[in-house]
Order: structure tokens, then C-alpha cells, then sequence
């Protein structure tokens, strides 16, 4: 909290798309100017806190000390900053795949991303919390497989055992305290079966409105079922239905804040209620919606701007 205020961050996905835009215009200099950019805005609107998504360390090893790190440390507008959040990737990895070589690939993925923000620690740019996924949109498909109740229970039960590992794993190998890490609820895989690794490894939750919302649930009601204690971080955004037919409505989520049906004004208000001292992380797609979310918290005084 802030002055009895609520505490929002970005996600470098809302200014320069998913890891940096994997393979869009990488350039050092280019880069550097856009970070004064996404500085200036988050300053402009007084936000407090940032997550950076370290997809192209796995691609570009190396590219979060080398490139990533020096700019933000050497960038003179990012006074307000007090909180930085790293996600973890998850682009083509699974940490419960069935597989065990892929399973063990994927955690030293992981780490490697890990041990790179160590870059980050090295020039003072402290890492309070590591965002993970432990299953992959293959256990989504999961969900819809044409098959028995009871088949579909083991490979449930099978991937969430090979998740439990997968944690294990993380935190042996890392070191890191357990508090360092939130694990976040996916878009169809239920959560209820990734809980009990939150409680048995004593992490914390990083909960997704919008994931949430794609299976027709508004945010307070999984609050009701996991509890707010247990919820370190939450990535926001808002959600729409679109036609796409006679009888055909798709819900599309990372949509700005405001421009939907997931009621983010109630739920900021029950947060504010119980003085909620997590992050509240801006998860849009462009700098267009990224500018209409933090125009829609500023008109609801969620944020005080001088």
C-alpha cells in the first residue's frame, strides 16, 4: 500500500509486446529510447511498480544482462519504481509434461532465466517476486479431450504430480525462498488442482482476472475460493465479448480496463477495502490500451497524481 492506496504496475508486455517482441526491433538503441518512453508514462501516472517478461532469455541467453539491465539501471525517469516482478517463461516450455526429458528441460529453462536476473541484483535492481506458469496449454487441452472421466483424471493426477517436482526442483536448485514465488492461475487447467502445490511449498498465488474470466467467473469469486491472504500479485485487464456468429460469442481478455464485463471497479474497491498490499499488474497489448487502463484507474482516484 501507498498512502492507503492501491499499488498497480505494468508488464513490459503492455508497451513492447510478449518477451520484448521476440523478434521484432531488438536494438540497444532502439530499446533504450522506448524504455524512457514506458518510464516516462508509468512516472507520468505515478505507477509504482513493474514486471518484466523474460520470454527472450530463452531465446537470446544473455539478453537480459546485456541489454535489458544496463538500460533500465542507466534510465534517469524511473523515480517512482519501487517494486520489480520478473515472469518466468513459458513460451514452448511445460514443467508437467509427462515427458520427463521435456519436464527437466523446462525447469533448467527456468532457471537459467533465474540465475540471469541475478544481471538485475548485481546493478541494485532488486527482484521481489518471480511469476510462474507449472502447466502448459497442453494441460488446457487436457480439458477437452474426447476420452473417460477416469482417463482424463490420470493424466490430471499425472501432470500435477510432475508439477510438484518441477517445484521442488526450482527452489532446490535456486536456493530462493519459497516467498519469492507466485504461481499463476491459466486460462482452462482449474486451479483448484494447482492449489494444493501453493499450500504444500508454501508459495503464493499470482492471480489472473482475465484467465479467470475466460471460464465466465468475475474476480471476486475466486478470491471467495483461494483467499485474498494467500494472493501476492494480480495481473488486470478487462474482457469482451465479441460476435463471431449466429450463436458463436468469443470472450477476449487483455482488453483495457474499463472496456468490458469483469466489473474492475468493484473489485479495486473490495481490494482497497481490505487494504490489499500486493501488486496490481496492467496486462494489455498495446501502448493504445495500456493508456486507456491508466486513464480508467486515474477518473476512479486509484491513483493520486499531483
Amino acid at each position: 500500500m501507498n498512502n492507503g492506496n492501491l499499488c498497480f504496475g505494468v508488464n513490459t508486455d503492455s508497451f513492447f509486446g510478449i518477451g520484448f517482441g521476440l523478434v521484432g526491433n531488438n536494438d540497444p538503441r532502439a530499446l533504450e529510447l522506448k524504455f524512457n518512453r514506458y518510464f516516462e508514462l508509468l512516472n507520468e501516472y505515478r505507477i509504482q511498480a513493474v514486471e518484466i517478461n523474460t520470454e527472450i532469455e530463452q531465446l537470446s541467453p544473455g539478453f537480459l544482462g546485456k541489454i535489458i539491465a544496463p538500460i533500465i539501471k542507466s534510465s534517469d525517469v524511473k523515480a517512482n519504481i519501487k517494486s520489480v516482478s520478473v515472469h518466468l517463461p513459458y513460451l514452448q516450455l511445460n514443467p508437467s509434461s509427462l515427458l520427463e526429458e521435456y519436464r527437466k528441460l523446462s525447469v533448467d529453462y527456468i532457471i537459467r532465466v533465474i540465475n540471469a536476473c541475478r544481471e538485475l541484483e548485481a546493478l541494485n535492481i532488486s527482484v521481489g517476486r518471480f511469476v510462474l506458469h507449472l502447466t502448459s496449454e497442453f494441460e488446457d487441452s487436457i480439458m477437452f479431450f474426447p476420452i473417460g472421466e477416469e482417463d482424463k483424471k490420470a493424466l490430471i493426477v499425472s501432470a500435477i504430480n510432475q508439477a510438484r517436482k518441477s517445484m521442488a526442483d526450482i527452489l532446490e536448485k535456486t536456493g530462493l525462498n519459497p516467498g519469492m514465488f507466485a504461481l499463476e492461475n491459466l486460462e482452462v487447467f482449474p486451479f483448484d488442482y494447482l492449489y494444493p502445490i501453493v499450500k504444500e511449498y508454501n508459495i503464493s498465488i499470482c492471480f489472473d482476472i482475465g484467465h479467470w474470466g475466460l471460464n465466465g467467473f468475475m474476480p471476486l469469486e475466486f478470491i471467495e475460493k483461494f483467499k485474498l491472504e494467500n494472493i501476492s500479485e494480480i495481473h488486470i485487464q478487462d474482457m469482451v465479448l465479441e460476435r463471431q456468429g449466429l450463436r458463436i460469442t468469443v470472450r477476449k481478455e487483455h482488453r483495457a480496463l474499463g472496456d468490458g464485463i469483469l466489473r474492475v471497479d468493484d473489485f479495486f474497491n473490495y481490494l482497497k477495502d481490505k487494504k490489499f498490499g500486493g501488486s496490481l499488474i496492467i496486462e494489455n497489448r498495446s501502448e493504445k490500451d495500456l493508456i486507456k487502463s491508466l486513464e480508467y484507474i486515474k477518473s476512479k482516484n486509484l491513483i493520486h497524481i499531483k
